[in-house]
């Protein structure tokens, strides 16, 4: 399945997207849940309504680059047969090994990693979608230090594009016709209005340097701070230029149970929807959290495939 979002249909229309920790990730984080994750791609999973107001399923690099094959094509299998598009998460900046900037930072990576995504999608007769830039201008030029040795490279904004850039020109050989957005975050606290700046910044030098992209920036809201006005900001300033606004929809990680995060993700959802200076055109219900422990039924409060059968019924 291919969406066109070129020229003047790049926003305005609403997609929904979906997005959970598969098996690879729910490893790497020591994680027993949510299990039911490939039981989404069963013939009778439960989730009939959600899926079929689906716009695109968004997957981990991880799970391309090392879950299993056979998992992998069965996720790609189904998703084709529900008419769901794929898309990818993914880090395009160049990390390198311990002591240099970058090293376990977010949204930087292999410099192979973006061609060997590619290669095993074409080996496995897939196709790329979208793909959705791990926070390149956050991580690439904003974050300064984390946790343990993790160093940000605080490159220029132009620097952060010249990269994604390249990246996207290398993803065109294979798939001509992927879109590539950006996801970034909303945050009143750290990189505030500035952050904003340097997003539209980024946008415009990237958009001069590879013809139609990116398609969407796609918000990462830190809710509990001020973020109305930072995502209002934004959102004017990206549908100025044609380009899809989206927001993440999800609760937070201390909320009391599934149902609680499932809760709070909705009623944000709502009042994003609201504010008709926001006007959001891609809605993507994902988490990341411990919470929540399910994917499955979509017909359970507390499951994700809930919350996206909801966000989908509101526009319905």
């Amino acid at each position: 399945m291919m969406l066109d979002f070129s020229g003047s249909a790049r926003a305005g229309t609403r997609t929904f997207w979906l997005g959970g920790e598969d098996p690879v990730v729910r490893k790497d984080k020591h994680k027993d849940h949510p299990s039911d994750y490939m039981d989404l791609f069963k013939a009778d999973s439960p989730w009939t309504e959600a899926a079929s107001g689906l716009t695109a399923f968004k997957i981990s690099t991880q799970m391309v680059l090392r879950g299993d094959e056979g998992q992998l094509q069965t996720v790609m299998l189904e998703l084709k047969k529900r008419h769901i598009a794929l898309a990818i998460e993914m880090a395009v900046l160049e990390g390198n090994g311990p002591g240099s900037c970058g090293y376990h930072v977010e949204g930087y990576a292999s410099p192979k990693t973006v061609e060997a995504v590619a290669r095993k999608i074409t080996k496995l007769g897939g196709q790329i979608d979208f793909i959705a830039m791990d926070e390149p201008v956050w991580y690439g030029h904003i974050f300064q230090t984390g946790s343990g040795d993790r160093v940000g490279c605080q490159l220029s904004v132009e620097a952060v594009a010249e990269i994604a850039a390249e990246k996207i020109r290398l993803l065109r050989q294979y798939f001509p016709d992927i879109q590539v957005g950006d996801i970034e975050p909303v945050n009143a606290r750290q990189g505030g209005q500035q952050s904003i700046d340097d997003v539209i910044t980024f946008v415009d030098l990237l958009s001069k340097m590879v013809q139609g992209a990116p398609v969407f920036v796609h918000a990462d809201i830190s809710w509990k701070m001020d973020w109305q006005p930072l995502l209002e900001d934004l959102a004017t300033r990206l549908h100025a230029r044609g380009i899809r606004v989206g927001v993440i929809f999800d609760g937070d990680a201390d909320a009391e149970g599934d149902e609680a995060w499932v809760h709070q993700a909705l009623e944000r959802c709502r009042a994003v929807a609201a504010d008709s200076m926001i006007n959001p055109d891609d809605f993507i219900v994902q988490s990341w959290e411990t919470l929540p422990t399910k994917m499955l039924p979509e017909s359970d409060p507390g499951a994700l495939t809930y919350e996206a059968r909801q966000v989908e019924a509101l526009f319905h």
